[in-house]
């Protein structure tokens, strides 16, 4: 019989939890034959990232998932899918699971056949976050346990999501001329030789913006900036003076903005791997960026308190035991702080530099099982010991 597995997220106010969840989903599916389902509370903004969906539908098939939309309200809604005996549940972030999928869960416990219950955390590179993977935690009235797992950069760690083949289509594409042409006409992209380097920015509002524009804007290199739709054009069009929407193409001196469409996960990879520079937020993105192997910045998500500093410094160590750059560090400590003095013209001198870091660094990751190996590594042992 073949693995059945759940997985709930909830859509909080960008993509990264459900881009999270969804490439979860297809990887286990299509790398390890498991029937997945997946309830997410918000199928519009899930249409964003799969333009196949129906947002109108409440339960659809999807590539080789079930797509469900989550009521979490209505405990007496319980279709086949949520009906069929589960082997894993996975709570995307923390999201709590409504009463009646726990009270199922029991059952099957009492049934002798407890399904694997993943708390999926956020990606942390915090030595505690490595400690804790895998953790124990009962339920206080079920007595069900379940596992914190966290995504990390560690051999120690839950792993990062990496499809089995995804650094060799990457290579493939970035030495295949005529692929790259097509990607760039089916972004009406019409012609990127005249440009000296192409960047792509996918940021938090960020006030770093304005001085990152003015170097590229004065450079005597020229730069094509890409920019997918999203919360930092709101600062672009700032500098600019002029309000920017999709598919916009300014040149300002050495500078040229073109605004980009919301770009489904595989176009957002290929955006990846073509650019020179890559800005990037949250987590989804910061993964896939390293994956590309291409020089990135990243703009972690913004705490009070700056408590998001901590956490981004532990991963600028984890990256300096595999490469120490400094000008590197120093651009990742200015791009999400206000405290930093804005030296992006001597930083753009390093280009060469960051490049032979990041793919030292996408090596070391790679040498590492992805998560979906360690998490269904996790679910066999699991479940031959209860067997036992």
């Amino acid at each position: 019989m073949p693995i059945q597995c759940a997985i709930y997220c909830t859509v909080i106010d960008n993509f990264g939890d459900v881009g999270v969840c969804w490439r979860l989903a297809r990887q286990l599916a299509n790398e390890h034959d498991v029937n997945v389902t997946l309830w997410i509370d918000d199928l519009v903004s899930f249409s964003k990232l799969a333009p196949s969906l129906n947002p109108n539908l409440a339960e659809q098939p999807l590539e080789k998932i079930t797509v469900c939309l989550w009521h979490k309200d209505d405990r007496d809604r319980l279709s086949p899918t949520h009906q069929n005996p589960l082997d894993i549940i996975i709570e995307g972030f923390g999201c709590r699971l409504p009463d009646f999928v726990i009270h199922k869960m029991a059952q099957q416990a009492k049934a002798g056949k407890p399904p694997l219950w993943i708390n999926l955390e956020y990606l942390s590179a915090e030595s505690w976050a490595v400690d804790c993977q895998a953790m124990p935690s009962p339920h206080p009235q079920t007595g069900l346990v379940q596992y914190f797992w966290f995504p990390s950069f560690s051999e120690k760690s839950g792993g990062l999501l990496r499809e089995a083949n995804l650094i060799e289509r990457r290579d493939e594409f970035q030495s295949n001329i005529q692929a790259q042409a097509d990607f760039w006409s089916k972004l009406s992209v019409t012609d990127t030789r005249p440009f000296d380097r192409k960047i792509s920015l996918f940021s938090y509002e960020n006030k770093a913006i304005h001085a990152l524009l003015d170097t590229l804007a004065a450079d005597q290199q020229t730069t094509l900036l890409l920019i997918p739709e999203g919360k930092a054009l709101a600062d672009v069009s700032h500098w600019l003076g002029q309000t920017l929407s999709q598919g916009d193409c300014i040149t300002k001196q050495a500078l040229t903005i073109i605004v980009l469409p919301f770009l489904s996960h595989q176009d957002y990879d290929r955006l990846l791997w073509i650019c020179d520079l890559n800005f990037v937020r949250g987590e989804d993105s910061v993964i896939r960026a390293q994956w590309a192997g291409q020089p990135l910045i990243w703009q972690i998500y913004p705490q009070d308190d700056e408590a998001h500093i901590v956490k981004l410094n532990a991963f600028i160590d984890i990256v300096a035991t595999i490469n120490q750059n400094d000008s590197w560090q120093t651009m990742m400590l200015t791009w999400n702080t206000a405290n930093y003095v804005h030296q992006w013209a001597n930083a753009l001198n390093h280009l060469a530099d960051w490049q032979i870091m990041a793919r030292e660094w996408q090596a070391f990751l790679t040498a590492q099982p992805s998560l979906t190996t360690k998490l269904m590594q996790f679910f066999h042992l699991k479940h031959s010991l209860s067997d036992k």
